[in-house]
């Protein structure tokens, strides 16, 4: 019985030594983030005077103001914008083609099926600079250097993969006699799809729909490559741009980052439960 109590609290105590060590310097930064700097400076954890400065340069930083750090700041609005636009097309394109692919793949037999698989499995595991030079000779040949399409077709290609590897496992949990009554009343495959299987698998849709959003929201390296200004550049290429600016408060580098992390930290958190559900649910399919 002690045992057995012994191995609970030290695994209780492990989780809660993981957590801090995650959540730790995400906290520091949010704090910074309502600091001034003298206060920074001073090497302080809580804010003794919090203010809104820092988030207000970047709403409200006007042409005249020649603060260092404005210059990015500035273009804060629009890139969240450029964001909200790449991620969500890269959800909407999953969604619609991961589920016509995850449904053809877990209801109907063809030749070749494994191999394709094993094909999206594999594509998974290849590193994005191995395919850097083609996409962007690819890119370029169609005129789509700096747009918001050859963004969004460089994460499609990467999320697309995952989004019908966890569909395909979810559509295989719907009872097959669902599926036979549809068709008996006169439903088509796409009509089964559509009326059955995805007001069925709406946890699992959710799930690869956030998840597919938050990795285009987050992504870096093909962002930088395919933009170069600000009508295209996502929020997390702007954010980047500090480290080309001197001497920049870290207070308003903390507010920038908070910015960056924030809409999908609140979708994570609002969404969890189909989260958990729909991986889960893929999982046991």
């Amino acid at each position: 019985m002690n045992n057995t109590i012994t191995k609970r609290l030290a695994l209780y105590f492990l989780v809660m030594l993981a957590t801090l060590y995650i959540l730790t310097p995400f906290l520091w930064v949010v704090s910074v983030s309502f600091m001034n700097e003298r206060e920074v400076t001073q090497m302080h954890w809580i804010p003794h005077q919090p203010t809104l400065q820092s988030y207000e340069t970047y709403f409200h930083a006007h042409t005249k103001n020649l603060d260092i750090g404005t210059a990015t700041a500035r273009q804060f609005p629009r890139a969240i914008i450029n964001s909200l636009v790449i991620a969500s097309s890269v959800m909407v394109l999953n969604l619609f083609f991961g589920s016509l692919a995850a449904y053809a793949l877990a209801r109907i037999n063809f030749a070749g099926k494994l191999a394709l698989m094993l094909f999206y499995l594999c594509s998974r595991s290849v590193p994005g600079i191995a395919i850097m030079i083609p996409m962007y000779l690819l890119i370029r040949s169609y005129g789509l250097l700096d747009t918001h399409l050859a963004v969004i077709l460089a994460h499609v290609t990467f999320t697309l993969p995952f989004t019908i590897w966890i569909l395909k496992g979810y559509f295989q949990t719907v009872p097959l006699d669902l599926e036979r009554a549809a068709r008996v009343d006169g439903c088509s495959q796409i009509g089964a799809l559509f009326r059955v299987f995805l007001p069925v698998t709406t946890p699992g849709m959710i799930a690869v729909g956030i998840f597919s959003f938050i990795s285009s929201w987050g992504e870096f390296f093909f962002a930088l490559l395919f933009t170069s200004t600000i009508s295209s550049k996502p929020v997390t290429v702007v954010a980047s741009d500090f480290a080309q600016e001197l001497q920049v408060d870290f207070t308003i580098i903390a507010a920038g980052g908070v910015l960056v992390v924030l809409l999908p930290i609140i979708l994570a958190f609002i969404f969890q439960r189909f989260i958990i559900h729909g991986i889960s649910g893929a999982v046991t399919g």
